[in-house]
């Protein structure tokens, strides 16, 4: 046999075994990835945002949780509202149809993300969806006031919006001659600026803005934001509106 030979056939078995043990890495890596993602799927699967408790006996169940979870308890700790009554509202699901409604509402006026918000002024209804900076608002809020030229395009001869009713959360002067309808999901980002913009415009326009706030929970996106939604009508039941916006302050810091 000659010198080349012995060389090729030594190459070939170098790259051989070079390539077995890459495919061999290779496989225990996507192994160890599959495993991973079967643990956190069946991880998932045990959670239920709608079981929400704060009594001082399952602190400990409370605190193995999700994240979500337990910002809510926390929450709900600062609310000073009879903790049992909460419990009992949450066990017995007594809001999930006052959050399913709200959502119903939103589609049909064809809310598609959030934040999504109406705004009334005397026969007019104009549309703003997504979080738009406080000075936007502002400038627009004037001019609706001023009965300036807007942009906006009047839609209530088109939209199919659910008028206000006593069951809705409502913030600011009642007789107002704007009204703001935003329907609003309490785990999205966009909708948490948006929010302490709204915060913001109301001290300064509190004769002429009523805000009205609707649930509209994005599951896909946010799972646990349904369940913070019917503890939020929980706590209103319990203590009240001022409770209420408490509430959805905390939530939305």
């Amino acid at each position: 046999m000659t010198e080349k030979t012995k060389n090729n056939k030594a190459y070939k078995t170098h790259w051989h075994s070079f390539w077995f043990g890459f495919m061999s890495s290779l496989a225990i890596v996507l192994f160890v990835l599959l495993i991973a993602t079967v643990i956190e799927r069946v991880s998932f699967g045990t959670q239920n945002p709608k079981r929400i408790s704060i009594t001082k006996s399952e602190n400990k169940n409370i605190e193995q949780e999700s994240k979500p979870a337990l910002s809510l308890a926390q929450s709900i700790e600062t609310l000073d509202i009879n903790k049992d009554e909460f419990n009992k509202c949450i066990e017995d699901g007594r809001h999930t149809d006052t959050v399913a409604n709200n959502i119903a509402s939103g589609k049909t006026a064809g809310v598609k993300g959030t934040p999504h918000s109406f705004v009334l002024i005397d026969d007019a209804i104009y549309e703003i969806p997504g979080a738009h900076t406080e000075k936007g608002m502002r400038e627009f809020f004037d001019d609706l006031l001023a009965g300036n030229d807007l942009k906006a395009k009047d839609i209530s001869d088109i939209v199919n919006l659910e008028q206000v009713t006593e069951d809705d959360w409502i913030r600011g002067n009642e007789k107002a001659r704007i009204t703001v309808i935003e329907y609003s999901d309490v785990d999205c980002p966009f909708c948490k600026k948006f929010h302490k913009a709204t915060n913001s415009i109301l001290s300064d326009y509190s004769d002429d803005v009523m805000w009205v706030f609707r649930h509209m929970p994005i599951d896909s996106l946010h799972p646990n934001a349904r369940a913070k939604a019917e503890a939020a009508e929980c706590v209103g039941e319990i203590g009240g509106a001022i409770k209420f916006w408490e509430y959805m302050d905390i939530l939305f810091r």
